[in-house]
């Protein structure tokens, strides 16, 4: 009895509910409209937060499970692949497009060179997940939060400072 049960429970899936998934993965893709090596590529990882573009608009950062893509938009090409700290949540670029903030369930906020995909430093003060990060118009100042832990902190970009608002 158990064994013709699990059959129907799988076959309701493979029929049913596999379909429905495969199908709203692929339309959520499709309405991405990345370049489609940057389709292929996000396969490999999960969509997580809402891509950034660089204020140029040539460049498009996405955080996903397993690091950052950066997409050059105008060839279509992975320019780089940032990995350090685990699930991605949130990126944002600083004013002048040098800069990518990147904020992750390690706790930590990143700065990451643009040009190159260097690491330019490590952002510690969080206590859980960081949510979201976003830069003042000066690129001076950097705010990023966490629901978790429920803080909002301000960097000062430069020394690498902070204080809780």
């Amino acid at each position: 009895m158990k064994t013709k049960l699990f059959l129907i429970l799988t076959a309701l899936f493979v029929f049913l509910i596999y379909p429905i998934y495969s199908y709203a993965q692929y339309k959520a893709d499709t309405q991405w409209k990345l370049p489609k090596g940057a389709k292929a590529r996000l396969g490999k990882g999960k969509l997580m937060g809402k891509p950034a573009y660089s204020p140029d608009g040539a460049r498009l950062a996405l955080a996903t499970s397993i690091g950052i893509w950066l997409i050059d938009i105008r060839t279509g090409q992975e320019v780089a692949f940032l990995t350090g700290h685990g699930v991605v949540f949130s990126v944002a670029f600083s004013p002048d497009g040098k800069t990518l903030a990147s904020g992750s369930e390690d706790s930590k906020v990143r700065l990451w060179e643009v040009a190159t995909g260097a690491p330019k430093a490590t952002l510690v003060g969080h206590n859980a997940e960081v949510l979201g990060v976003a830069f003042s118009p000066d690129g001076k100042t950097l705010a990023s939060w966490s629901d978790t832990d429920g803080t909002l902190r301000l960097w000062d970009v430069a020394t690498g400072g902070s204080w809780d608002v």
